[in-house]
Order: structure tokens, then C-alpha cells, then sequence
């Protein structure tokens, strides 16, 4: 552990850094550093979290967690042992079921399958055929779901910033995303003959 600390970047180029750079420099408890971590990875760890936690899931209250649980255990990081990205989005799929856990009385609430589901990083998701057939999905959506859907759940917007980027309002988003969702768990569990158009 001492050793990645000592290669760790002057607080200097904090604009340069990779996450794994900014990573370190959380280690030292740079405050900077981790105001840039959460602009370069708050969004895509809130995405992850709703697609985890689901729709009546705290999204925006474990993104904060998330965070200061990377403040926490910062000096855990080694950069040998794996990307920065990949730790991170560990540590989120941990606190999301952790929070998950203590939100419900019976351990056997949370989906074992998800638990066990491997996290890979943002780039190779965006490359499987899962991904692929999501955007499809979306694509079958009326553009009134399909939007809302994009924003909250890939744009990295919470549903407040949503509605008023859509100038909805918040109950509106809400129905529309709850809605969207049930009809591409319908289309993805179903999918036409042949695959999804």
C-alpha cells in the first residue's frame, strides 16, 4: 500500500489524472481529487445504481455513500490489482446491496443472481449483446418513455433534473419511466421471433 501512495501525482495535475492517479489522491485525503472523481463518475455510478437498486430505490442518497465510502477506502485501492473504474463500480455494487439489505428484513429479498453478477467495465458493457439489445428496446419505447428513460437512467440525471430538462413535471417523469420500464421488461423477457427488431 505504502508503495503505489509515494507514486501518487502532485495535487497539481489533478486535470490530467487518470482515476486511478485521482484514486491515489483520495488516499491522501485530496479533497480536489475527489470533487473530480465524482464529476468524471457521479453520473455513470447513479446510472448503475438505479439499474441495481431499482425503482423505489434511494439512488441519489447511495450515490453519496458510494462516495464516501471511496473517501473511506481510498488507501484499499492498488492499481495492480485492477482498473480504477472496475473498483469503483465494486465498491457502488457492494453499497447498493448492502443499502438493499438493510432496507428489507429478509435477506433472501435481494436477487442472488444479481449478487453474483460480475461488474465489468462501463466500456465492455457498452459492447455486449445485452447492451445491444437494451438499445433496441429502447428504440421499440414511444419517444415520451424513451427520453425520460435515457436521461435518469444513462444520462446520469436525477428524475428532478430530468423533468425540468423535459419541463415536465415530476410526477409525469415518474409515470413515464415507470411505465417505460415495464414495457421493456416485457420486451426483453418476450422478445419478438427472431430477436428484437
Amino acid at each position: 500500500m505504502a508503495d503505489h501512495l509515494q507514486t501518487a501525482p502532485p495535487a497539481g495535475c489533478l486535470d490530467a489524472c487518470t482515476a486511478s492517479d485521482l484514486l491515489l489522491a483520495i488516499a491522501r485525503q485530496d479533497e480536489a481529487a475527489l470533487e473530480l472523481l465524482f464529476q468524471r463518475f457521479g453520473g455513470r455510478v447513479l446510472a448503475y445504481v438505479r439499474t441495481l437498486g431499482g425503482w423505489n430505490f434511494p439512488a441519489e442518497d447511495a450515490v453519496q455513500e458510494v462516495f464516501l465510502t471511496l473517501w473511506q477506502k481510498a488507501s484499499l485501492f492498488s492499481p495492480g490489482s485492477g482498473s480504477a473504474e472496475a473498483w469503483i463500480f465494486t465498491i457502488t455494487r457492494h453499497k447498493v446491496f448492502d443499502l438493499l439489505r438493510s432496507q428489507r428484513s429478509n435477506k433472501e429479498d435481494v436477487d442472488p443472481e444479481l449478487e453474483r453478477h460480475p461488474v465489468q467495465g462501463t466500456e465492455t458493457q457498452l459492447q455486449t449483446e445485452d447492451a445491444m439489445s437494451l438499445q433496441k428496446a429502447l428504440s421499440m419505447l414511444p419517444a415520451e418513455q424513451r427520453t425520460p428513460i435515457k436521461l435518469a437512467y444513462m444520462g446520469g440525471l436525477t428524475y428532478e433534473e430530468a423533468a425540468q430538462h423535459l419541463g415536465l413535471p415530476l410526477g409525469t417523469l415518474k409515470s413515464r419511466i415507470r411505465s417505460g420500464l415495464s414495457a421493456l421488461k416485457t420486451l426483453l423477457a418476450f422478445p419478438t421471433p427472431g430477436g428484437l427488431p
